[in-house]
């Protein structure tokens, strides 16, 4: 009988802001212990919250053996990794008059608009350890600021909102990115005559794409890649992956399942051909595919596909890609892809951008474009989002149609 163990420890803190005041402070302390055994081609689980006597998770674990669930066992051997990202971000004890003074200076600054929502922070431990001598050990620190803005005089319930997810805090930046967006958002601008590259999120556009890269799904027949491994797909400085130790990433270097890529990296596409699919350990075991790295397991669950640290590869500078003017995406919602790769993304919040600058904000309007031209013909590249200071991300430059523009 093989085994394998996770044990997952993490202390977060969370003040509630709303109406522009820092509300209260939640802190919450978690340890969570799964352990998976194998036997006969089938898995036991069983999941403990807090402490408690391992042998007797482990006698539960294999007592669930009796459910017959199939499951291959496929255990690293004689690994070790020790990584360590964490740090002080805050001092637990500053923290809530850190954030009510962030609060009190963007009411100061922005008295025309209301802050709510939540701001955390966190730090966290995961282990992984099994019966073929392999453990991995991952900390890290995090800082995940999210502000819902409302302006005084609009009925809306949100009108924009800043979010961030960094492994430190830097007051200024969060209150310069926040003053950029605002100061765009109060000056309305026509919506520009003539074509312009449009700037959005990677992830609304690898949202809709990812699912067309699950392995079932691939080999089923019913994503639109089907039988195109091998074959080049997009532009060919088009490269998709997941990358767990990326800068600025905030996940640990193995999946659930303990499985590590090299150099921490899976290429679902390659210079623009396509080169895998998402797995976990059964279904790469079911297809013959190679493992992704993406095993997710909710708690005492059986594992299933995830794609934790997907990105599209950056190809130059936002200043390099975009001279002069262009759109930039800031909030959408409700988009979707059909069957045969047109993307539709409604667009409820976006600016005019000029020379690294959000000049104005434009009336509401939708973009769309079939993925084989956004990632192909009509792709123009991948950048750092560097309007902006602390709020991170990257960015697709891309021609796209747009639609129902709202005058």
């Amino acid at each position: 009988m093989e085994f394998e163990k996770i044990i997952s420890k993490g202390t977060g803190y969370s003040v509630s802001v709303s109406g522009g005041r820092v509300d209260s402070l939640r802190i919450n302390e978690e340890l969570k212990t799964v352990v998976r055994v194998y036997e006969d081609g089938k898995i036991g689980i069983a999941g403990r919250i807090g402490e408690g006597d391992d042998q007797a998770l482990f006698e539960q674990a294999k007592a669930k053996l009796s459910q017959n669930i199939a499951y291959p066992c496929s255990l690293t051997e004689n690994a070790r990794r020790e990584v360590d990202k964490s740090k002080t971000i805050i001092p637990p004890q500053d923290y809530v008059k850190t954030m009510k003074k962030l609060i009190t200076r963007l009411n100061k600054q922005f008295p025309d608009f209301v802050f709510s929502n939540k701001l955390n922070m966190a730090d966290e431990e995961l282990i992984y350890e099994n019966s073929r001598s392999t453990r991995y050990s991952f900390k890290g620190s995090r800082f995940g600021g999210g502000l819902i803005i409302k302006e005084k005089s609009s009925a809306n319930i949100m009108d924009a909102f800043y979010g961030a997810d960094r492994a430190y805090y830097d007051e200024d930046a969060i209150v310069n990115d926040i003053g950029a967006l605002l100061n765009a958002y109060v000056k309305k601008v026509a919506m520009p005559e003539g074509k312009l590259p449009v700037i959005v999120g990677c992830m609304d556009v690898l949202q809709h794409t990812a699912q067309h890269l699950i392995a079932e799904l691939y080999v089923s027949g019913s994503s639109l890649l089907s039988g195109k491994i091998g074959e080049k797909i997009f532009d060919e400085r088009v490269s998709i992956l997941t990358d767990r130790n990326a800068e600025g990433e905030i996940a640990p270097f193995f999946d659930a399942e303990g499985a590590v890529n090299e150099d921490d990296k899976f290429y679902f596409v390659k210079d623009g051909v396509l080169g895998g699919v998402a797995t976990y350990k059964r279904s790469a075991a079911n297809f013959n595919l190679p493992v992704s790295g993406g095993g997710y397991a909710p708690f005492d669950e059986v594992p299933q596909t995830s794609f934790v640290g997907l990105r599209i590869a950056r190809t130059d500078s936002l200043d390099n890609l975009v001279k002069g003017k262009a759109i930039y995406v800031d909030m959408t919602s409700g988009g979707d892809m059909t069957p045969d790769g047109n993307i539709g993304l409604p667009v409820q919040v976006a600016y005019l951008y000029d020379n690294g600058k959000l000049v104005g904000r434009l009336p509401e309007f939708s973009i769309g474009g079939n993925v084989f031209d956004v990632l192909g013909k009509n792709f123009i590249g991948v950048a750092h989002n560097d309007i902006f200071e602390f709020s991170d991300g990257d960015v697709l430059v891309a021609d796209f149609d747009i639609n129902n523009a709202k005058v």
